[in-house]
């Protein structure tokens, strides 16, 4: 039915891998369908080698499309593709405005207030479940109810994988060795863990004979140097700093060779799920119903049983929900993890 559709999502990395079950969906339910994805350019990585899209629309959120005319041109050339669908996942009113006036023959998604008007299926965004199937929800205005959802995904390319190999054999020579990953960021600083916490886990895993390989992007960099300048254990060979070293498919790609991934609410957490890797998760104001690893075990997921948890601050004096939580309660679910997963040695 649908020839020539356009999803749109310019949210963050976790939001992005969110849609994937919907375009495989959406693959599956129009084979033959040119299917588009407008995305912000910063995360494009994310989605740039999924098979189930025919091309990206990678745009400068900040830069050159945060400038009036481009904004226009940008519009007016969506126009021309002549979309007989478009999907909007993103309700802010950048998306909204683009969706509103794509000339898209069906417009089905969520949009910003006043541009609800120009939609033919104005849907509210489910609260009461995971993201990724508040997403899928979407699919039900156009009458697909048979989702085809294997979980997040993110594809990487061959080239990168070969790279990545000799970056993790010059980092881990000795083998075999399980190595934890460990990401210290988060898009509010509230949904960061201690500095404190990350650096006692770190001396405690590598102390027991594991790895330790932290990640996460530039923003982190001066969190993780913090947090090695208290580590006991800074000099050991058996750690690996790649904090803002490489890109989302290298960080992809090294997530995969870890055992368990530790994290607090963030893109990396759901990167690492979409490499189907156990992932310990650290909640605070962010929502776990909403946003924890996709389909994996929920009592990886470590929290505070606080009346705020969920609040959903980005400032925070107290920050109990993540001061409270201590590094041995965390170092048990990584032990419990690797226990049940029969001592998972990547490859």
């Amino acid at each position: 039915m649908y020839k020539n559709i356009l999803v749109i999502n310019l949210m963050y990395i976790g939001d992005l891998l969110f849609t994937t079950p919907l375009l495989r969906t959406l693959r599956n339910n129009f084979a033959k369908a040119d299917i588009t994805m407008l995305v912000d350019s910063k995360n494009a990585d994310v989605v740039k080698y999924n098979p189930n899209l025919s091309e990206i629309i990678a745009i400068d959120k900040k830069g050159e499309h945060n400038k009036l005319f481009n904004y226009l041109k940008l519009i007016n050339d969506i126009r021309k593709r002549k979309f007989d669908l478009v999907i909007n996942l993103h309700p802010n009113e950048r998306a909204s405005v683009i969706a509103a006036f794509s000339g898209a023959k069906r417009l089905t998604g969520f949009s910003a207030k006043f541009f609800g008007i120009f939609f033919n299926d104005l849907l509210k965004n489910r609260r009461d479940i995971h993201q990724t199937d508040a997403y899928l929800e979407v699919l039900k205005a156009i009458n697909i109810t048979d989702f085809d959802n294997q979980g997040l995904e993110m594809y990487t390319d061959r080239e990168t994988e070969i790279q990545v190999n000799k970056k993790w054999q010059e980092a881990f020579p000795s083998k075999p060795l399980q190595v934890i990953g460990i990401n210290t960021g988060g898009s509010w600083k509230t949904k960061r863990w201690t500095r404190e916490g990350f650096a006692s886990l770190a001396d405690s895993l590598l102390k027991e004979g594991y790895g330790v390989a932290f990640f996460g992007g530039t923003v982190d960099i001066s969190d993780v140097q913090e947090i090695t300048k208290i580590m006991e254990e800074k000099n050991h060979p058996n750690l690996a700093v790649f904090t803002g070293k490489i890109t989302l498919t290298e960080l992809a790609c090294m997530m995969k060779k870890c055992s368990v991934v530790v994290s607090g609410d963030s893109g990396p957490m759901h990167i690492a799920v979409s490499q189907k890797v156990p992932v310990i998760s650290i909640f605070g104001p962010s929502d776990p119903v909403r946003y924890s690893p996709y389909q994996q075990d929920r009592n990886n997921i470590v929290f505070l049983s606080q009346d705020c948890l969920a609040c959903g601050k980005h400032e925070c004096e107290d920050h109990i929900c993540m001061r409270g939580i201590t590094a041995d309660k965390i170092l048990t679910k990584i032990k419990a993890v690797l226990s049940s997963e029969n001592s998972f040695l990547p490859g």
